[in-house]
């Protein structure tokens, strides 16, 4: 996606404002600068002609994950000042600073086997296996939980995200620091130069093409009108057409038959909810409080919904990126506040864990979600000290934090849409009374079969409790509790 990424900014401001799905006057390479879900779901549908891809394969989120929250800081803690090429030393020719560096391995040979951990020489020296060869050396063994982290990543099959040699300081805050490639101005490369010309269609295709030559690889065919609307059709709204419409598209011979198919896609308000929920896992959304105060709250946010149903519209009505930011971290400080129909957008804040009212912990995943969502970076980290891999200091965690514990939910939720009128409400509250009565019901009768007749039995219940257990069932027959 590298290659994506650098074409996607061609000739665009990058604070331009963008459309959520980019149809409507805004193009495709504008809508990836902000946008990236919705053009990648486009990009996926345009593409005629699939290819292979070259590098290794992504890692799972819940990888990458446990690479970021346990592999990486032991290793930068425990093996980095020996092994690294920012700390100065590489001992027994051994890099452990990025993939590329244990693959290949020192002087023994590669330090770990991806799936064996008992064929890892790096698992062998931090047990301390063989008295020749232990990490850390000078018997600063690592702990049985560190080991364990170790063990459990080789058993996963050692993913590592560090793909790139590193050139910077790993002390303090930041790695690589500011030099890292993420942070550094847009730039408008040239397309480059490709043997078969008559392939590209478009210049992102020609960086596409640019990589498989390079690797002595060809795209394949275009694929066929049946498989491309059906690829079309799963991309962006995520089901199968009918027959009848992949007919109507195989027997449309008007040039602008592929256009109408993306349009017809884009305008359907299957659209929103098949892009939305990308955009509502990165804001972790939930309709329930995790560790919540039992004692003072419910477990579930009763109109959670309101902010899924704003990211679903969002996506379906373009609403510009930049706004849907704003929206999101802001939307009661906007003029259009008097309106309450984008304070659902607040949701993006407000609908994440209670950590059992612990105020800290609720402002930390705060930071969490919008930093992850907006800047693609794990400034949490610095919540105990400053970054290892960012240019994040502590202090500047705890100057978000300052933001967010001046900011305040109000007692009562505001009102966002317009109440029904008398009928309407009485005929709602007639359903609801009508849907308690029968889960009551419901659960009476679930209990009475199972229990019996538990209100009259619980005392014999409790009572065998205090029993042996090898007295409890005679007692529980011989009182009809059985």
């Amino acid at each position: 996606m590298n290659a994506h990424a650098r074409v996607s900014v061609t000739g665009q401001a990058a604070g331009a404002p963008c459309q959520l799905n980019g149809h409507r006057g805004s193009s495709a390479v504008l809508s990836f600068v902000l946008c990236p879900l919705s053009f990648i779901a486009v990009l996926s549908a345009l593409s005629l002609a699939p290819i292979f891809s070259a590098g290794a394969a992504a890692l799972a989120p819940q990888q990458t994950q446990f690479f970021e929250a346990k592999v990486r800081p032991l290793l930068a803690d425990n093996c980095y000042k020996c092994h690294s090429t920012a700390g100065g030393k590489i001992k027994g020719g051994l890099e452990l600073d990025w993939k590329g560096g244990w693959e290949q391995g020192g002087d023994s040979g590669p330090a770990i086997k991806p799936g064996d951990p008992e064929h890892s020489l790096l698992i062998t020296a931090v047990r301390y296996g063989d008295p020749d060869l232990q990490m850390p050396p000078k018997g600063e063994k690592l702990s049985a939980e560190q080991i364990a982290v170790l063990e459990q990543w080789v058993k996963m099959g050692a993913p590592d995200p560090r793909t790139s040699k590193s050139t910077g300081a790993v002390a303090g805050s930041g790695g690589e620091g500011k030099d890292h490639w993420a942070f550094q101005p847009v730039r408008d490369p040239a397309p480059p130069a490709v043997k078969d010309s008559a392939w590209p269609k478009n210049d992102i295709d020609r960086f596409i093409l640019a990589r498989l030559e390079a690797e002595s690889l060809k795209p394949n065919g275009e694929a066929d009108r049946r498989t491309l609307i059906r690829r079309a059709y799963f991309d962006l709204i995520g089901l199968p057409p009918t027959v009848e419409q992949v007919d109507a598209f195989v027997a449309d011979t008007s040039p602008d038959a592929w256009e109408k198919v993306i349009d017809g896609l884009l305008a359907s308000p299957r659209y929103g909810e098949r892009w939305g929920r990308h955009w509502l896992d990165v804001a972790r959304y939930s309709d329930t409080k995790g560790q919540f105060n039992r004692n003072r709250e419910e477990s579930s946010y009763p109109y959670a919904w309101t902010y899924r149903d704003y990211v679903i519209k969002a996506f379906n009505q373009d609403l510009p990126y930049n706004q849907f930011i704003i929206e999101q971290l802001a939307a009661d400080r906007l003029p259009t506040a008097k309106d309450k129909d984008t304070l659902a957008a607040l949701g993006f804040l407000t609908v994440g864990d209670r950590f059992n009212g612990m105020v800290h912990d609720i402002i930390n995943d705060r930071i969490d979600v919008t930093t992850k969502a907006f800047l693609g970076l794990t400034v949490s980290c610095a919540r105990c000290h400053d970054h290892m891999f960012d240019p994040i200091p502590t202090k500047d965690y705890y100057a978000l934090h300052g933001i967010f514990s001046s900011s305040f939910e109000p007692d009562e939720p505001p009102v966002i849409a317009r109440l029904g009128t008398t009928e309407e409400q009485n005929d709602y509250q007639t359903r609801l009374l009508a849907l308690e009565l029968r889960r009551d019901t419901l659960t009476d009768e679930i209990a009475q079969e199972s229990f019996g007749d538990y209100r009259k039995l619980s005392a014999v219940y409790l009572y065998a409790l205090s029993l042996p257990e090898k007295e409890q069932a005679d007692y529980l027959r011989k009182n009809g509790a059985d």
